[in-house]
């Protein structure tokens, strides 16, 4: 493999001239350009980054630590990140902390986890990567970064208790009010919910947004009609049951695999979902388009997370003058299907 120095001497021109061509630098001829181009093809040259990053005090590479590449969410947020990456000529080094397979949904193991998440950090700057994006399974609050002068950290789908990091989330909040008021438009007063575990930043979010619709709306809350689970298909058929048993005529699940869980039971009794009851998830899963009937849902800005979080991590290395808020609310979108009963369309929210 070549060296800068050995291009310049097959070339018969400068080292100087040479590291204009390969940074994309002005002061070349085309004819030059091309020579050095065919050259370094020629040579299987390839650069020195840990060269370049002594020379230049960057490494042109962010770190992405992943809480757990398995679970749903974060291939998107990586391609979102990615893409703003080759479009700023930087790369990324992806480390997976694989929480949800170790943990599961258990909210406990702080010291244990923040143990594995200083380990990654500690691999990331070894690599002298000039900051780093953490992927959450879930939006909730990192006790463990923290801002200095050598690192710079952004978190997307969830968030630090320190308010100089920027996080990237969407807006649980108004999802969960738009869902509810879509169901209340469709002459529905007796929506039943079935929320997520109660200490998820998620299920509290959803709740605060239903109620405001509901409020808005003047029809009563019933705590009645709120069935806690914990995120699993098993517990959205259990509280399908309670929930119509009650007199639900509209369910809010929240998330496609309970309202899989709800589709179950209503197919087992008889009860035909989008016509003698509506039903909507969260999350636009893959088996939200295919079930039977297909399931209205709430799609996530996932890709927009990654790639407003690598941006606004690029601008802060890259010395941009640019003000971020601490916390940015992206918007999903409601995805109508057959569960409602309507035919497909895509709602803002």
């Amino acid at each position: 493999m070549a060296t800068i120095r050995e291009l310049a001497q097959y070339v018969g021109v400068s080292i100087a001239t040479v590291s204009k061509v390969l940074n994309n630098q002005t002061g070349v001829s085309k004819e030059t350009e091309l020579l050095v181009l065919d050259a370094a093809k020629k040579l299987n040259y390839r650069p020195n980054l840990n060269a370049r990053h002594l020379k230049t005090g960057t490494s042109k590479t962010l770190g992405i630590i992943a809480e757990d590449l398995t679970v749903f969410n974060t291939p998107d947020i990586i391609d979102g990140i990615g893409v703003c990456c080759e479009s700023r000529s930087f790369h990324y080094i992806l480390g997976n902390l694989r929480f949800d397979k170790l943990f599961g949904h258990e909210s406990g193991n702080a010291d244990q986890k923040n143990r594995l998440v200083l380990d990654m950090m500690d691999q990331m700057l070894s690599k002298q990567v000039d900051g780093i994006i953490y992927i959450g399974c879930h939006s909730h609050a990192l006790t463990i970064l923290s801002r200095n002068e050598s690192t710079r950290f952004v978190c997307a789908y969830c968030y630090s208790e320190d308010p100089s990091i920027p996080a990237v989330i969407f807006d649980d909040r108004e999802a969960a009010k738009k869902v509810t008021n879509l169901l209340l438009a469709k002459g529905h007063t007796k929506i039943g919910v079935v929320a997520g575990v109660k200490d998820s930043f998620h299920t509290n979010n959803r709740l605060f947004g239903i109620q405001e619709s509901l409020y808005e709306h003047s029809v009563p809350y019933n705590p009645h009609f709120i069935c806690y689970a914990d995120w699993t298909r098993d517990q959205g058929y259990q509280c399908a049951a309670e929930l119509l048993e009650r007199g639900a005529t509209a369910i809010f699940a929240m998330n496609d695999l309970m309202a899989m869980g709800v589709l179950d039971y209503c197919n087992q009794h008889g009860i035909e979902v989008g016509r003698d009851v509506a039903l909507i998830g969260f999350d636009n899963r893959e088996i939200s388009s295919v079930c039977r009937p297909s399931l209205s849902t709430v799609a996530l800005p996932l890709f927009e997370i990654g790639h407003t979080a690598a941006s606004i991590l690029l601008d802060m290395i890259e010395n941009k003058e640019k003000t971020h808020p601490s916390r940015i609310l992206l918007d999903c979108a409601i995805i109508e299907r057959e569960s409602t009963g309507f035919h497909s369309s895509l709602h803002q929210v």
